[in-house]
């Protein structure tokens, strides 16, 4: 039997919405596995609600914020505050990617356990990305995403289509790995600098090591930006579980992740 949690962590509530934390490895929703725990009905059973709505989704081993709609009333003001916010996402990502700022397009396309990209027919997937740190000797890169479009898996698929899937990644990362792009280097000799309190890059005299491995994959639903119906902007930040601690060592993360990216 899947193992039980409870006292899911609470970032944000009021008497229409909430948003929780979900750790990695349950499911938000019900699956075919009638005996299998999911996110979405132990929070319903712990904050002794008769109605919750999931408006957003993670995916499994995606951990993060979620966000609950309370009431049926309010499904549509939900669908805006979707739509209309901001969502930041921290990844770990394979290899040392080169740029500092940049932004993957393309079209999407599900398919069975993962999605494609095409040239026709799919939805446009956009998603806008900052380095924050380069890890050398981990052979690692840390990065915030901010969503643009709310496809399914494209944070992963962009990564990987990059060239630099998520550390753990089962479905993107592992058959896409190669020494070829995973030791890649930067070639610049002055290999540190910082934007705010971003670490950019580290170790510059000091070789990849082999090619990390992680229990998961290491993508997680850090903070959400959003607009009340009267006026008032809420900023929600999850601070990442204790298995990014290794690798995000020297990053300051708060809610000044928010003005790191262009305006949507």
């Amino acid at each position: 039997m899947s193992e039980t949690h409870s006292n899911f962590k609470i970032f944000y509530e009021d008497t229409s919405f909430v948003f929780a934390e979900k750790p990695p490895g349950i499911p938000v929703h019900a699956t075919k596995d009638s005996q299998r725990t999911n996110f979405a009905d132990q929070l319903q059973k712990q904050l002794g609600l008769e109605f919750l709505r999931t408006v957003n989704r993670l995916d499994l081993d995606t951990s993060g914020l979620v966000f609950f709609c309370k009431n049926p009333e309010d499904n549509k003001e939900a669908d805006r505050i979707l739509k209309a916010s901001i969502k930041i996402y921290l990844c770990v990502a394979r290899g040392i990617v080169e740029d500092d700022h940049f932004t993957e397009i393309c079209y999407l396309k599900d398919g069975n356990k993962k999605v494609k990209k095409v040239f026709s027919g799919g939805d446009k997937a956009v998603t806008e990305f900052i380095t924050i740190k380069r890890n050398v000797s981990e052979n690692v890169s840390i990065l915030l995403a901010k969503l643009h479009t709310g496809r399914r898996h494209q944070i992963r698929f962009h990564l990987c289509e990059k060239g630099h899937p998520i550390l753990g990644d089962l479905v993107y990362g592992v058959s896409n790995v190669t020494e070829s792009f995973t030791k890649k280097r930067i070639g610049t000799n002055k290999l540190s600098k910082t934007i705010g309190h971003f670490v950019l890059e580290e170790s510059p005299n000091k070789k990849p090591s082999k090619l990390p491995n992680a229990k998961r994959s290491l993508l997680h639903a850090l903070g959400v930006s959003f607009q009340t119906k009267n006026g008032n902007t809420e900023q929600i930040f999850c601070p990442p579980p204790s298995d990014f601690q290794r690798w995000i060592s020297g990053i300051e993360l708060d809610a000044s992740i928010f003005s790191k990216f262009s305006v949507k």
